[in-house]
């Protein structure tokens, strides 16, 4: 039976790729005509939709996917005999894979000039369709529509030959969510608000908030404060051994489990005071491990490893060569748990990611004097279609991935908040600064305390560049690459400053900031 993957893309970032690999692992590549001639540079064989549908593309391209030779190959369920009859019957081949992301409808909303027939032409109607398809029978289609999931899908499913259902159901989630997102600029767009206009539609008119005491702790932030913690569900994770946890180390736990929900491949974060201090990726656990301690080698002392796979024993060797703390880990792998008791101090919890995700507080909440600021979790889930290449240079492949990587990373940082990062590692961390050029200043310092060699660094900022100051000493110690929001008055001159010194600049449209 053949494996068909439909890919279809706007952004096409890594595509060719994915696309390479996925034929090597015996899928047939599905495509539309723009896609396809972009791949038959890079693949053997790619089948148009319209081959396997019988009926040409129209209306301007308009019409071409929304067929049900394409939607019932995706939308049968393989645990159901009666759906895989009628697919024979029908002869309609199943699609195991969706690849799609969407026509760049607030991109082309925010660009100078766009007259409203323009914008109107870059609402995607059949990008969602295939996406709400596959996200809604991910049990047996999986799902891509970031660019930055194609790399650890395609380990996995060269390792497994299969997408465990865990993670299935997180591609699934941010499909939803950028589908749900994606509708949302229309309707403000549609509503007449402008690009940039505030989000105040989904906030509940009244807000009370119940909990159970759940955990006396003996003191709160400080000594002198009283502390709780209280829930209204299953916490979705679990003390093995050690001492009770402390209101600090309970924010510590957040943040480190908000920080590893960002990242699909396998992934080590050190954290201390819910600042991280380094985090790393590789296919192998020890060396991702390897990489975030080698961010910073002074402050992972007493702090607080988490880790997105099973511990294995190596892995825990390594974390055991120094003081840690907490180890935070799904699963701990036979002799890890004995091993690491062996400190009867040491916190060591498991935590299960569905009871996480379908337990999590949808809503932020930030104590005032006369009230409560309410908002809802950043989850940094933006698609990568939306992002703006403005300079003259564009960034290589790599310099790519690790935007990507870097742009995760200084979500997590508190404001102003700079990353020097590659595509798997962090190289040096400035948060919580009072101007931009402080954080630039203090991550160069650290990088170079520790010996990080920044010619293969990107840098990424939470915020935009008010002024060309922090281009020009990014630049004078080898960065050739920048991700940021944009959206100053500045970006002209921040801009020129990148195309006079060669680097490539990326602006998301997005800020994150953490106060």
């Amino acid at each position: 039976m053949k494996r068909f993957a439909l890919i279809t893309v706007s952004d096409k970032a890594g595509v060719e790729i994915l696309a390479v690999e996925l034929e090597k692992l015996g899928f047939t590549i599905l495509s539309t005509s723009g896609t396809a001639r972009f791949l038959r540079q890079f693949c053997n064989d790619v089948i148009e939709v319209s081959e396997v549908t019988g009926f040409p593309e129209i209306l301007s391209g308009r019409v071409r996917t929304l067929h049900p030779a394409i939607h019932a190959g995706i939308l049968g369920d393989r645990d159901k005999a009666e759906h895989m009859r009628v697919l024979d019957e029908k002869g309609i081949d199943r699609i195991d894979l969706v690849a799609v992301n969407l026509y760049p409808f607030e991109q082309t909303r925010r660009k100078d000039g766009a007259t409203e027939a323009e914008i109107i032409e870059n609402i995607d109607i059949g990008g969602p369709a295939l996406i709400r398809a596959a996200a809604k029978n991910h049990r047996g289609v999986i799902v891509l529509t970031d660019p930055s999931d194609y790399e650890p899908v395609l380990a996995a499913l060269k390792e497994q030959q299969d997408l465990p259902l865990e993670q299935r159901r997180e591609l699934a989630r941010k499909a939803f969510a950028l589908v749900s997102s994606y509708d949302a600029g229309i309707e403000r767009y549609l509503a007449g608000e402008p690009a940039d206009a505030e989000k105040t539609e989904s906030l509940p008119a009244e807000f009370a908030l119940r909990g159970k005491l759940a955990m006396p702790l003996r003191y709160g932030e400080n000594p002198h404060q009283a502390g709780g913690f209280y829930t209204n569900g299953p916490s979705g994770w679990q003390v093995l051994h050690g001492k009770e946890l402390s209101f600090n180390n309970l924010q510590d736990l957040d943040a480190s489990l908000r920080a590893l929900a960002l990242f699909a491949e396998p992934t080590a974060v050190i954290v201390k005071h819910c600042n991280p201090c380094g985090i790393g990726s590789a296919q192998a656990l020890s060396e991702a491990y390897q990489k975030a301690f080698a961010a910073d080698t002074e402050s992972p002392y007493g702090g607080i490893v988490s880790l997105n796979r099973p511990l294995d024993l190596a892995t825990a060797e390594l974390i055991n060569q120094v003081f840690t703390e907490i180890v935070i880990a799904p699963e701990y792998e036979p002799g890890v748990l004995d091993f690491l008791s062996r400190k009867k101090n040491r916190r060591l919890i498991a935590y299960e990611s569905a009871t996480l995700l379908q337990n999590a507080n949808p809503w932020e909440l930030k104590m005032l004097l006369g009230g409560f600021l309410l908002q809802d979790w950043d989850r940094v889930d933006e698609p990568v279609s939306s992002w703006r290449i403005v300079t003259k240079r564009q960034p290589n492949e790599q310099e790519t991935l690790a935007l990507q990587f870097g742009w995760k990373v200084v979500s997590l940082l508190r404001s102003n908040a700079i990353a020097l990062t590659g595509p798997d590692r962090v190289f040096g961390l400035g948060s919580g600064q009072t101007s931009r050029l402080d954080a630039t200043h203090l991550a160069v310092w650290k990088a170079g305390k520790f010996r990080h060699e920044l010619s293969q660094a990107v840098c990424a900022s939470d915020g935009f560049f008010p002024f060309a100051d922090s281009v020009e000493e990014l630049h004078r110690h080898g960065v050739r690459a920048i991700i940021q929001p944009g959206g100053s008055k500045g970006d002209a001159a921040v801009i020129q400053a990148c195309d006079e010194r060669g680097i490539a600049m990326v602006c998301t449209g997005f800020r994150h900031f953490r106060h």
